[in-house]
């Protein structure tokens, strides 16, 4: 990781293409929360051997200093400003990199959520636990950190509110398909689906994994031993953590003898593909990560390559859609024309486009940045009832928590959903 970082020093040229696609950016005007003021500063820092030394004098402890952590902090990591920089910069990589340095401990995530993470006892017990919580109590929001912000009092003050969780997870749900290692045997002909869930449709949101599933006819499996794609500790530069989350997951993944990996979160698939840099050139498991990334397809991805939109479609749609286009999926599984064109398709007339841009979601982000990551959706907002369109949709769980965490208060009327299950909602069962 680092020596990724070391090879784009003093290729920036401070042009100022990346200041247009930034969303912290556009809604600080700040500089130093920039792409190329991030640049700059991590580029000084490594210029400097990234020496700085805690108030405590210990030489052991490289602590970076309170706005060196705030800026490396303020990046959602959508990675539209690599996309258009014309000097080839990685910045999100970059930030990546110095997120994961030694010294940047000050700046790093509770040990105790990557824990989590990778358990696979203690994340499904937590979430019963915490699924009996009354979203109005609050409680959630202080658990992860933050005082409760569901109040309207303040006109200026943010508005997410905070999601129930599913009284059922996915995986512990038994009339999926679920996939037991010992038992890979599947005579039915056409290729074989297993689906890769995600945390959030998981422990969230199973409804939208049942749409998937009954969108390819009820012919996808389920691994079982699957758990977090490893996105959240990636990109705050947990590479180890990372790392023993892709080996849990590809354990599970190869077992299954799939021909098609499918999710329905573009965040997820683009993870997925990155599983094989966390691997060395020595270690079989990097092949096996790359057969596995070779394989994973984002949900409208593989209902275009398998031609599996449903042949007729219900009568009864007086609804307008639009489409919030995930970042993952636009600069990492190469673009929105999959999502976008069977949009159209189903909806012709009634499918409105929006301009793509960032929701601010982000993963770790949207906890750690609040008060930015609404300011951000804001603008989305704004974009959505510009269009006039009755539902949004998009094809990132991710996206999903955000825009229905930040429209419920607000949106009467209006209904916010996955890909699938707009498909699954208008599909003809007759």
């Amino acid at each position: 990781m680092a020596d990724d970082a070391i090879d784009v020093v003093n290729k920036c040229v401070s042009c100022g293409a990346c200041l247009s696609v930034c969303p912290v950016y556009d809604v600080t005007r700040h500089e130093r929360l920039s792409p190329r003021g991030k640049y700059r500063l991590i580029t000084e820092i490594i210029g400097e051997g990234l020496n700085f030394v805690s108030e405590d004098k210990d030489p052991e402890k490289k602590l970076l200093p309170v706005k060196v952590h705030e800026t490396l902090q303020g990046c959602v990591q959508c990675g539209a400003c690599s996309h258009v920089c014309p000097a080839g910069v990685k910045l999100d990589a970059l930030v990546r990199n110095a997120r994961g340095a030694d010294c940047t401990k000050g700046l790093s995530t509770p040990r105790w959520l990557w824990d989590i993470l990778k358990s696979r006892r203690l994340a499904p017990l937590l979430a019963k636990l915490v699924s009996g919580i009354p979203v109005t109590s609050g409680l959630i929001w202080r658990l992860i950190g933050l005082e409760d912000r569901r109040t309207l009092k303040d006109e200026k003050a943010f508005h997410f509110e905070m999601p129930s969780l599913a009284h059922r997870p996915a995986l512990s749900r038994r009339h999926f398909r679920l996939l037991d290692p010992g038992r890979v045997i599947d005579l039915r002909p056409g290729p074989r689906i297993a689906l890769f869930l995600g945390c959030i449709q998981n422990y969230l949101y199973p409804e939208v994994a049942e749409a998937m599933i009954r969108c390819f006819g009820g012919r996808v499996m389920v691994p079982l031993g699957q758990g977090c794609c490893g996105m959240p500790a990636w990109s705050a530069g947990a590479v180890k953590t990372a790392k023993e989350l892709a080996l849990q997951n590809l354990e599970a993944l190869e077992t299954a003898k799939a021909d098609f990996i499918v999710t329905g979160c573009a965040a997820c698939a683009s993870m997925i593909k990155q599983w094989s840099k966390l691997f060395s050139e020595k270690e079989t498991e990097k092949q096996i990560a790359i057969n596995v990334a070779n394989k994973v397809r984002e949900f409208s991805q593989l209902v275009v390559e398998l031609n599996a939109l449903p042949l007729r479609l219900s009568g009864n749609r007086s609804a307008t859609v639009t489409y919030h286009a995930p970042c993952h999926q636009r600069f990492d599984l190469g673009g929105v024309v999959e999502s976008e064109g069977l949009l159209d398709r189903l909806f012709s007339d009634a499918f409105w486009p929006m301009s793509h841009e960032c929701c601010g979601q982000g993963g770790l982000f949207s906890i750690g940045n609040p008060e930015l990551a609404w300011k951000i959706f804001e603008k989305r907002l704004s974009a959505w009832h510009r269009t006039g369109a009755s539902i949004v949709v998009t094809t990132c769980s991710g996206c999903l928590l955000q825009w229905r965490a930040g429209s419920a208060h607000k949106t009467e009327g209006h209904k916010v959903l996955h890909l699938a299950e707009l498909i699954d909602k208008y599909s003809d069962k007759t």
